[in-house]
């Protein structure tokens, strides 16, 4: 009996309470569906139409990477600046040298190759600076696929950031 109350309780404040929790940036709950494994993000404004910062974390990979694909829907209507992508090892804030940064708008993602590759067992961070926010609101999916050197050419799936566009 004490179940059904906890469901309708969870199903309520999901439905009437998360409105205020929906407009923190970074990751957060998902009580149904939603990506396998989420990342965590966060983002300097987080608004419609503002230029943007957002910071995306990867977790230690098990092998190096050398390249980082990053795919994004179709109603995500923003827009990336190639020349302010950083990616940085999580705490010490090193900077890893970037070989090339290639925007694909037909196929909506973003590659970033780097000049050396990142060891295994690095948490780094991805920034993108310069980003114009969609003109939209709502709460988009990029997918992290990642590259090994040397590795068969298929980018190996990581996760997927959910991150929130709001008019505040």
């Amino acid at each position: 009996m004490w179940q059904r109350w906890l469901i309708a309780g969870v199903a309520a404040w999901s439905v009437l309470g998360m409105p205020g929790i929906v407009q923190a940036q970074g990751s957060g709950w998902t009580l149904w569906g939603g990506p396998k494994k989420e990342l965590r993000y966060s983002a300097d404004s987080g608004r419609i139409g503002d230029w943007d910062r957002y910071y995306l974390q990867v977790p230690r990979q098990r092998i190096a990477v050398s390249e980082y694909y990053i795919s994004y829907p179709e109603n995500f209507r923003g827009e990336f600046d190639t020349k302010a992508v950083e990616v940085v090892r999580s705490r010490t804030q090193k900077q890893f040298r970037i070989g090339e940064v290639v925007w694909d708008r037909e196929n909506r993602e973003l590659r970033i190759a780097l000049a050396e590759p990142v060891p295994a067992d690095t948490p780094v961070e991805i920034i993108l600076s310069n980003v114009r926010n969609p003109r939209n609101i709502g709460m988009f999916f990029f997918n992290l696929r990642v590259l090994s050197p040397g590795d068969i050419p298929l980018p190996r799936p990581v996760g997927t950031w959910v991150i929130m566009v709001s008019s505040n």
